[in-house]
């Protein structure tokens, strides 16, 4: 019989240690994903949450993931590398932010007794996102892995979704199929830039605390809010990523073969997806 503590990834929490509750996909399948009316099968009819026959772990499936903070470009870029490479190995699986929707947020509000509603506030989507990643080890990482690839795809799959050092690594360690491109931008173009676009999940209130800056970049980032170039919103925006997945990009990438770096700085959308194009040839090649 199921029991929801012992079967469903629970590690109790320890008095001594403070450790947190440690949770995985069983968790998720057996206390949240009954209560959900996901459009999975729908928008995606090669993937599913559950393992059966004809399907494989994504873990072990060749896949390119688009790494990047919110602000760099990793959207129009994507959207510059279709243009080149077709359709082809896109679109195969969801998003960060569907699997934000569909699996992290309501996870943590089913564990604290919240209603599954959707959140569209970005500061709020980060706090939810960050205990997730306190009790999954690997945070979005792992759960990119919980997804099942029907066997009839053999393709390279290109992706976008995980964040930060710690999801990097995990990714990185424990999924060797998987080749990461991180895509890096100055902190400050970065605000600019979150300050002009209009993305609806662009919602954040908080005071300007430019604290999260390091001490150089302070007085130039505080001179562009006082001329209207960045705003409040994009500053509560980044200064919550930052304590989710910190200001710069992965320290380690030189410690691994399947890790690559692309700085975006002064380069159009267009000659960026060529590089990442470059890549994915390499990496279908390999497949091959």
């Amino acid at each position: 019989m199921y029991n929801r503590v012992s079967d469903a990834g629970y590690i109790d929490m320890n008095d001594e240690t403070g450790v947190m509750q440690s949770l995985d996909e069983r968790y998720y399948l057996n206390e949240v994903y009954p209560r959900l009316r996901l459009p999975l099968s729908e928008a995606y009819p090669l993937v599913r949450l559950d393992s059966e026959a004809g399907y494989h772990s994504l873990r072990s499936h060749p896949l390119l993931m688009l790494v990047a903070l919110t602000g760099t470009g990793k959207t129009t870029t994507l959207g510059c590398l279709k243009r080149i490479l077709g359709a082809s190995g896109m679109g195969v699986i969801p998003s960060r932010r569907e699997l934000a929707d569909w699996i992290a947020l309501p996870m943590m509000q089913t564990l604290i007794g919240e209603e599954t509603l959707p959140v569209a506030d970005r500061v709020r989507r980060f706090a939810y996102t960050r205990s997730f990643a306190e009790r999954v080890p690997g945070g979005m990482a792992a759960v990119f892995s919980w997804l099942y690839l029907a066997d009839s795809f053999s393709d390279l799959v290109i992706a976008e979704g995980i964040r930060g050092d710690n999801e990097i690594r995990h990714a990185l360690t424990r999924f060797p199929a998987w080749r990461i491109v991180e895509l890096t931008l100055d902190p400050l173009t970065r605000l600019r830039r979150l300050s002009e676009r209009r993305d609806r999940f662009d919602r954040a209130a908080g005071a300007a605390d430019l604290s999260f800056l390091p001490g150089e970049l302070r007085a130039e980032a505080r001179a562009m809010l006082e001329a209207g170039a960045i705003d409040s919103k994009a500053i509560a925006i980044m200064a919550a990523e930052v304590e989710n997945y910190g200001l710069y990009p992965f320290s380690e990438g030189d410690r691994f073969a399947n890790y690559h770096r692309i700085v975006a700085d002064e380069r159009r959308p267009d000659e960026v997806a060529r590089e990442v194009a470059a890549i994915v040839e390499a990496s279908a090649n390999a497949q091959s």
